[in-house]
C-alpha cells in the first residue's frame, strides 16, 4: 500500500491566506489600524515564531486594548477557522485514493484543522 505522505501549512492550504484573514477580523474587530496586518504577519513568519512570542508582541503592541484571552483565540482558533482546503487539493487526494495511495496530513498545528 503507497502511502502518500503531504504537509498541511502552506503545502495543502494556504496558512499564511488564513492567518491574514483572521488577523484582519480581529483588527476589525478591536478597532485597530488595518495597516498593522503587515507587522503581524512580519511577526508570525509564516507561522514559525513560537506562539508565545505572537502573543507576547501583541499584548506588548496592544496593551489594555485587547485582552489576553482575545489574544490567545486568535493564535488558537485564528487559523484554523480560516483554512479552506482549495478544490483543486481536493480532487488531488481524491485522486491519489482512488489510484490506491494512503493519503496522511502532517502538520505540528491544531489537530482541529
Amino acid at each position: 500500500m503507497p502511502l502518500l505522505l503531504l504537509d498541511l501549512d502552506n503545502t495543502l492550504v494556504d496558512r499564511d491566506a488564513a492567518f491574514r484573514t483572521a488577523v484582519a477580523g480581529f483588527l476589525a474587530q478591536h478597532g485597530l489600524p488595518d495597516s498593522d496586518l503587515t507587522w503581524v504577519t512580519r511577526i508570525d513568519a509564516r507561522g514559525y515564531t513560537a506562539r508565545h512570542e505572537v502573543a507576547a508582541a501583541l499584548s506588548d503592541r496592544y496593551g489594555d486594548a485587547v485582552s489576553t484571552t482575545a489574544v490567545r483565540a486568535l493564535l488558537d482558533n485564528g487559523v484554523a477557522d480560516h483554512v479552506v482546503l482549495a478544490h483543486s487539493s481536493r480532487e488531488a487526494l481524491r485522486k491519489a485514493q482512488d489510484d490506491g495511495w494512503s493519503c496522511v496530513i502532517v502538520t505540528n498545528g491544531r489537530t482541529v484543522q
